[in-house]
């Protein structure tokens, strides 16, 4: 291969070539994936020359690329078997690193004479996320994966087949063995998953010595691949009965083991809050417009299931639009600072530690959270003395500055935000407009 070709866009389109639909070489191709997940780390561009240790290892794979000629496969998982079959069963191996992990899943027959034979039947890899997680979690993660991928295979069968799980990690074995409430967030999520996929006594340990999916985790070369036994037809005691096969039954681990991903409640006294959640997503919207509209056929819903005589309108009205508006005012002021407004409402003085305090804010008539400022005998409308008050880092607030900006027509940043404080005020707001115009697109093409 040419050296002008040895960049991120050509080594991504080689990982786009290669079809490996059952991954048949998982183990070879992980690494060129781990490699590309390091160009996407250094951040380098899509036509610009790989750094030197990465050029090397680049080299190194595209070079051992030529083995993959050597490797062949049978054409049938059973092979040349011609008799009938007394037991068939599946067998799941999974395994982590660092820098990746995965499964492998072999097909255990045992023919009426007693033959017992092994084939592989497919794999799965994946890079290890870029979020740095323990290695226990990696190997819970990857058995999640096995139990998944058992799931579609055994769903493609036209015969029933006893599947079997192996792990080399005791802790993710405990893990999967035991009761998932104690563990948490993530470790308590996937435990439940793995746990309504199989059941714990199909869970056994086994030496990592004997587990094909290291090769997934580590990765090797074509030619090695090729000639691996391992690989091909899983550990030597699966072609024994199951009195040879490693305990299944391990005595319960010790907790300190796994003692850092439990979690630890205790029960204290609290005051009682009101939690506020909201039937539309304001993260799905990019408009304003879009966001009212929804929210005002939501509205309408719900008055409609509660009342005898129903709005049958076929188009959302302008007060419908102004009361949506009036409930994200009120949603958004009470997300960001509730404990401000719930001050006011018992008439005490707000904190020194408050932001917001030297605003001199107060509930107005409406139940919107307003500032005092000092243009009180100003000869201004009500909205422009006493303006909205609105949190800057708001998904809200950004659609309202949109909202305003193309109102008058994509105007520069000062009439933008002339227009905003007619009715709100936001901290920084300048700051938070120029951001926000600096990404229009129309603005844009009108500045070229």
């Amino acid at each position: 291969m040419s050296r002008k070709t040895e960049s991120k866009r050509f080594i991504l389109s080689v990982v786009g070539r290669i079809f490996d639909p059952i991954g048949i070489l998982g183990p070879f191709v992980i690494k060129l994936k781990c490699l590309l997940q390091d160009l996407w780390t250094l951040g380098v561009d899509w036509d610009s020359e790989l750094p030197p240790k990465l050029r090397h290892k680049w080299q190194q794979w595209s070079s051992k690329a030529e083995g993959l000629t050597e490797i062949k496969i049978p054409r049938f998982y059973l092979g040349d078997v011609d008799q009938e079959l007394s037991s068939v069963d599946i067998h799941c191996f999974s395994d982590a690193s660092k820098s990746a992990y995965g499964t492998i899943l072999y097909l255990r027959f045992v023919t009426c004479n007693n033959k017992i034979e092994t084939s592989f039947i497919c794999s799965k890899s994946r890079v290890a996320p870029l979020k740095s997680l323990t290695l226990p979690r990696l190997e819970l993660t990857a058995a999640l994966l096995s139990a998944r991928l058992a799931k579609q295979v055994s769903s493609c069968l036209k015969f029933n087949a006893n599947i079997y799980y192996w792990t080399d990690s005791l802790i993710s074995y405990y893990w999967i063995c035991g009761g998932s409430s104690a563990f948490k967030p993530y470790i308590k999520n996937r435990v439940k998953e793995i746990q309504l996929l199989s059941d714990s006594s199909q869970w056994g340990h086994c030496p990592g010595k004997d587990n094909p999916a290291d090769l997934i985790s580590r990765g090797t070369s074509a030619v090695k691949l090729a000639q691996n036994e391992l690989w091909w037809h899983g550990p030597p005691w699966l072609k024994l009965a199951p009195d040879h096969w490693p305990n299944r039954q391990l005595d319960i681990l010790d907790s300190e083991l796994c003692s850092e991903e439990l979690e630890y409640r205790s029960s204290v006294h609290v005051a009682v809050t009101q939690q506020r959640e909201s039937l539309v997503d304001i993260n799905r919207f990019s408009s304003l417009k879009k966001l009212l509209k929804v929210t005002a056929w939501v509205f309408r819903f719900v008055n409609n299931a509660r009342i005898v005589n129903k709005s049958m309108n076929f188009y959302i009205t302008a007060d419908e639009i102004q009361n949506a508006e009036y409930f994200w005012l009120k949603y958004v002021q009470y997300e960001f600072y509730s404990a401000e407004i719930l001050t006011l409402k018992s008439n005490e003085q707000l904190r020194c530690s408050s932001e917001i305090k030297s605003l001199v804010p107060y509930l107005g008539e409406d139940n919107l959270l307003r500032i005092t400022g000092r243009l009180l005998e100003a000869d201004l409308c009500f909205g422009e003395k006493h303006p909205v008050f609105l949190p800057r880092h708001c998904k809200f607030t950004e659609l309202l500055v949109i909202r305003e900006h193309e109102r008058i027509g994509h105007c520069g940043v000062s009439a933008t935000l002339t227009q905003l404080r007619k009715n709100y005020w936001i901290p920084k707001g300048r700051q938070l407009v120029k951001t926000i115009i600096r990404t229009c697109l129309i603005c844009k093409k009108i500045q070229r």
